[in-house]
């Protein structure tokens, strides 16, 4: 490895709603259990947009280092920490990814069982960065691991292109379908949006037993990509724009009835009303897309009584739904690209040229390399 210095340089939120700023840091020291990592990649998400608006329900004090999906090599390793979450060894040179950290000490960790609410989570590239142990962030070029915080070694047969989405988006799906419970074999499902969040959506229905996976999103890129990943049909709203007529359309592919799942996947609070208006009787709504807390809309709660609706929403995830995710890529890469899922690479100081091109629908994951 190579001679690591005392500074290093990140990317920052120093104001909401202003470009990123690149600062320099200290490398914090390792304690017992704390892993300092080489970040290799770092994947922009639709939420890093919403963050750098101050347009989501966490507001940390600034500066935040943000990025909360990450790839990193071990340069070092704490005293004490010898094992990832299945029980690989762990060395310097490996390259991991890791979870947020719940406290295991409130009533949804210790009650409910249900790390993902807890009271007091520590999260990845949504907390203040002023002081020790400073690297919390993955638009940076190290990361601090902190001894809490579980982690999953990477496979050396996949590369960080293939596995860069299960950090946020995979692992997110997973743990919704989980959630879910059965999809029900030859089940129709609808998927809301064909970003990252929709497009593995697709790869867990189309493998899940669905009759067929209908996709509804835009742009073309991503819808492509949806086709190659197990879409049997998809919907382009910018070629179908009126809500009307794809429902039609969804009801000629689905008997008359409506698909027996919709899975929201597009961060747009009214793809909510049409995900509603076009769910079979007695069908699952998933929601995993929407994470602003301040848009709203006005829905029939009489709908939900009459169709004998099941709404489901779920956010995050824990590592074993990580280390899921990379087994089903391990095992599918003779099916699918999962590379694909990136589309450019973007410097450390070209991160806000990369939010943007996320903001703007351009790509599909940018990713940046420090």
């Amino acid at each position: 490895m190579n001679q690591i210095s005392d500074k290093t340089r990140a990317a920052v939120i120093a104001e909401y709603n202003e470009p990123y700023e690149i600062r320099e840091f200290p490398i914090p020291e390792v304690g017992p259990r704390a892993i300092l990592v080489r970040v290799e990649m770092a994947g922009v998400c639709g939420t890093d947009v919403h963050q750098r608006h101050g347009k989501l329900g966490i507001r940390p004090r600034l500066p935040v280092i943000p990025g909360h999906e990450a790839v990193g090599r071990i340069v070092k390793i704490g005293e004490g920490r010898i094992k990832d979450c299945a029980g690989a060894p762990l060395h310097i040179g490996d390259r991991i990814m890791w979870a947020h950290v719940a406290c295991g000490e409130c009533y949804p960790c210790k009650i409910d069982n249900q790390p993902t609410l807890c009271e007091n989570r520590f999260s990845y590239g949504f907390s203040y960065s002023g002081n020790y142990p400073y690297l919390t962030g993955g638009f940076a070029e190290y990361e601090y691991v902190v001894p809490k915080a579980d982690v999953v070694k990477i496979p050396d047969e996949l590369t960080n292109e293939e596995v860069i989405g299960v950090c946020c988006a995979f692992r997110t799906a997973v743990a919704a379908f989980e959630r879910l419970g059965e999809l029900g074999i030859q089940s129709n499902v609808v998927i809301q949006g064909c970003g990252p969040v929709g497009l593995y959506s697709t790869l867990l229905s189309a493998n899940g037993g669905a009759s067929q996976t209908i996709v509804i999103g835009a742009p073309a890129l991503r819808l492509d990509l949806a086709q190659k990943w197990g879409a049997d049909h998809i919907i382009n709203i910018e070629e179908m724009p009126d809500a009307a007529k794809r429902k039609e359309v969804i009801l000629k592919l689905t008997g008359g009835r409506g698909p027996d799942v919709v899975v929201e996947a597009t961060g747009v609070p009214e793809a909510f009303r049409e995900g509603m208006d076009i769910i079979r009787k007695g069908g699952k709504y998933l929601i995993i897309g929407q994470s602003s807390m301040e848009a709203e809309i006005s829905i029939i709660p009489g709908m939900i009584m009459l169709k004998h609706l099941q709404i489901i929403g779920n956010s995050s995830a824990t590592i074993n739904h990580y280390y899921k995710a990379i087994q089903f890529i391990k095992n599918n890469k003779h099916k699918y690209n999962f590379a694909d899922i990136v589309t450019n690479k973007y410097r450390l100081d070209q991160l806000n040229e990369a939010v943007n091109a996320m903001m703007a629908g351009k790509e599909i994951k940018p990713v940046i390399i420090p």
